[in-house]
């Protein structure tokens, strides 16, 4: 089937506190096995992998692998992207041998051998791409998330994890929303939602093109990576007390109930805040709002 396909597999072996490359390892013969012509490139540091992905773009492949975290993608992506939508987009397929591989999970896939079965399986799906703009240093900058974008307290959740606790993995992640949680939020965000304005205080969001973001944290429980929508889910005006009991709820969806969570689909998003928040796309730390986001429809076809 894959014969004749020019591949790419880009590989971060530091996913996973270093395990990506020997899980890497133990699917290297089957890989080379479906894919003859497979070209293969390391991730050696931070951001190389938007470098592969923008030399990627102009080298014709058929399809691009990701062997890591849900970061790897996310580089890639950007990396093809570099100069605006490329006319030509090669397939994309995920392996995931990160720590948390949130994106996969809307498919059921959580394991390299799973994801190899369904890119044998060739059910490409078309996905939507979330395009956005933030400012970094003072600049104004386009980025592009497959997963989620998180707005203050997740951006901080992963911070402190990737800081202090990421050794723990999973464990890691859930015991910095505990530490971050406790400091509680002092803010002002202003929201405009396909072209509806609200005012909000005290409050933390994030927007999420799939369902987790954390490993399984079920974050937007309703979202869907194909309905041309990005999912909009506000912690409102929330102290300590209740923060807490809303995370409760977070890895079955249940926090949706809870009466001071808001659920909104929409096209394009405009968050502003006092002061700037920090922003996390897909894993990766990035800088603060003022944030745009709009959706590219169908944008991506994905093997999954």
């Amino acid at each position: 089937m894959f014969s004749s396909t020019k591949t790419l597999l880009i590989i971060n072996p530091e996913a996973a506190q270093g395990k990506a490359f020997r899980r890497f390892e133990n699917v290297e013969p089957r890989l080379r096995q479906i894919f003859p012509s497979l070209t293969i490139r390391l991730s050696e540091y931070a951001g190389h992998a938007v470098e592969i992905g923008r030399w990627a773009a102009g080298q014709d492949f058929d399809l691009l692998l990701c062997l890591g975290g849900d970061g790897t993608p996310y580089e890639v992506v950007n990396g093809l992207y570099t100069e605006g939508r490329p006319a030509r987009r090669p397939d994309l397929a995920v392996i995931p041998a990160g720590t948390g591989n949130s994106f996969l999970r809307d498919f059921g896939v959580e394991t390299p051998e799973a994801a190899i079965a369904r890119i044998l399986e060739g059910r490409k799906r078309l996905v939507d791409l979330v395009e956005f703009t933030c400012d970094e240093g003072g600049k104004t900058v386009r980025r592009y998330s497959l997963n989620i974008i998180g707005v203050g307290l997740i951006a901080d959740i992963l911070k402190l994890t990737n800081e202090k606790l990421k050794p723990l993995g999973a464990l890691g992640y859930s015991l910095a929303v505990l530490l971050r949680l406790a400091k509680g939020m002092n803010n002002t965000i202003t929201l405009t939602i396909d072209g509806r304005a609200r005012t909000i205080r005290d409050s933390a969001l994030v927007i999420s093109n799939s369902k987790y973001t954390g490993g399984k944290m079920k974050i937007a429980p309703d979202a869907d990576t194909a309905d041309g929508k990005a999912d909009l889910v506000v912690f409102r005006e929330v102290n300590r007390r209740e923060i807490l009991a809303i995370f409760k709820g977070v890895f079955a969806g249940a926090h949706k109930s809870h009466p001071k969570v808001d659920m909104v689909q929409a096209v394009e998003i405009a968050v502003g805040s006092d002061p700037p928040l920090r922003l996390m796309a897909d894993g990766e730390l990035l800088g603060l709002t003022p944030l745009r986001v709009r959706v590219l429809p169908g944008e991506l076809t994905l093997l999954a």
